[in-house]
């Protein structure tokens, strides 16, 4: 997932809105943008990743993990065995029981 589009939207927002105080502005968000690259982007990994341990929870016994490349996140997607397979692994778990 190419964080790049979302980081350069931010920033082309923080030009915008400091267009309206001038040039000094528009210079100071400019230089703001450029200085909060990195935390931006660890913000967004912070969200994505919190959203995956969320989607984990609803989704257990499969999860959903967030892992970089680069600078990049990918999402690995564990899907739940099928209940049949479950269910037959959860028998060969269990202790036979002998009649009392």
């Amino acid at each position: 997932m190419d964080l790049a589009p979302y980081v350069d939207q931010l920033r082309r927002e923080l030009a915008v809105a400091a267009g309206a105080g001038g040039d000094e502005a528009r210079a100071l968000a400019e230089r703001l943008a450029a200085a909060l690259d990195a935390a931006t982007r660890l913000a967004l990994l912070e969200a994505l990743s919190a959203a995956a341990d969320e989607i984990t929870r609803d989704l257990a016994p499969g999860s959903v993990e967030v892992r970089l490349r680069g600078r990049d996140p990918d999402f690995v997607v564990t899907q739940p065995p099928p209940a049949r397979a479950y269910e037959q692994a959860e028998q060969t778990a269990a202790p036979a029981r002998e009649p009392a």
